[in-house]
């Protein structure tokens, strides 16, 4: 499902960076996942990125796109956006020492979805081989507020982001429930002894739909981001056992907030010397807005960056840094630092894009 192609003219950039396009003709990409030490050879896997109906595609580092999987849904998509046409394969996150993916998505069981994360496993990174379900049978909707975003923490443990399921917001505050959380888990699904519970996933509760996800290098701590319900989105620093607040507050224990929502999906700390010193340890933040609106809007449609205090006592700065200006509906929706620039996808536009600095 492509919907409107878009040039690099019909985006404002920042100041002193440019935009080029990497990938087209990409079906609903979602996500970003870099390989955290790839090889030079020109088939060897760069990213992997999900497809939001059932496939993975994976760019090797002469910038050709395979399919890396495909069919991954067990149930027909229905293209409808806003609604259920939102849901299916989100997060993806390369698994440093095998080269695996781990991948999350909703499924159909006897009438009923569910959420659940996958591990899968190729010889060359280029075409799945093999796949495990890792955790599976958390109630679920045919919608958004499924299971989010995949980390792997410096403690080499995966963390799942997991919606409320949006039927009934009071699963977030439920700890029998695995829905509302930021679960924590060992490679293979099993309970880490030193979960705040070590009888439980659960790392952390009271969460609504928590998109994205990334690890800050200069405290070795997960950031998410939030979307609330007609207000309150939200980022937020995750620490172990914290209650986080929903259903009845979306700021409890977070950093920074939008009065009013703007969608907001993945988020990605600039820590790797990709752009200028000035811009070191800054939050980057897609605002993906209103899905099918055309043209410019209010809300979303655009990428921010955030300063936050060196004691994460809140943020000191917030600046657009990228924004659509097209006509068609296309938004920013996943990114993610890569080696040489900033990486995002356009949902709607089917495209890959990149950020780098301007030479002089």
């Amino acid at each position: 499902m492509k919907i409107a192609e878009s040039t690099i003219d019909d985006w404002w950039v920042f100041p002193g960076f440019k935009l080029e396009k990497v990938a087209t003709g990409l079906e609903l990409p979602v996500n970003i996942a870099f390989v955290p030490n790839p090889g030079q050879n020109p088939q060897d896997p760069l990213l992997y990125l999900s497809e939001l109906y059932g496939q993975v595609k994976v760019i090797t580092q002469d910038l050709t796109v395979h399919t890396y999987a495909n069919g991954l849904l067990n149930y027909k998509p229905d293209y409808k956006f806003p609604g259920t046409g939102e849901s299916g394969v989100i997060g993806i996150v390369v698994e440093p020492k095998s080269g695996d993916l781990f991948l999350s998505m909703i499924y159909a069981d006897m009438g009923e979805f569910k959420s659940k994360v996958v591990r899968t496993s190729s010889h060359d990174g280029l075409k799945i081989e093999s796949q495990t379900t890792i955790i599976d049978n958390i109630p679920s909707v045919h919608a958004a507020h499924q299971v989010q975003a995949l980390t792997i923490g410096y403690d080499k443990k995966l963390y799942v982001n997991l919606g409320d399921g949006m039927i009934d917001s009071k699963v977030a505050q439920d700890e029998t429930d695995l829905r509302g959380k930021i679960l924590r888990m060992n490679f293979n699904g099993t309970i880490p002894t030193d979960n705040p519970n070590p009888e439980s996933l659960i790392y952390a509760k009271g969460f609504r739909n928590p998109f994205g996800a990334t690890w800050r290098k200069s405290d070795q701590s997960l950031y998410i981001s939030d979307n609330g319900p007609s207000n309150d989105d939200r980022i937020a620093k995750v620490k172990p056992g914290v209650n986080y607040g929903w259903p009845k507050s979306m700021r409890q224990n977070s950093l920074f907030w939008w009065e009013f929502t703007q969608a907001t999906t993945a988020i990605a700390f600039m820590q790797d010397g990709q752009f200028p010193e000035q811009y070191n340890d800054e939050l980057f933040v897609s605002l993906f807005g209103t899905p099918m609106a055309k043209g410019k809007i209010i809300k979303g449609k655009k990428i921010i960056k955030l300063k936050i205090n060196q004691d994460n006592s809140g943020v000191v700065s917030c600046d657009e840094f990228v924004r659509y200006t097209g006509v068609g509906p296309n938004s920013p929706c996943g990114l993610s630092f890569g080696p040489d620039g900033l990486y995002f996808t356009d949902l709607m536009g089917g495209n890959l894009y990149k950020i780098t600095r301007k030479e002089n």
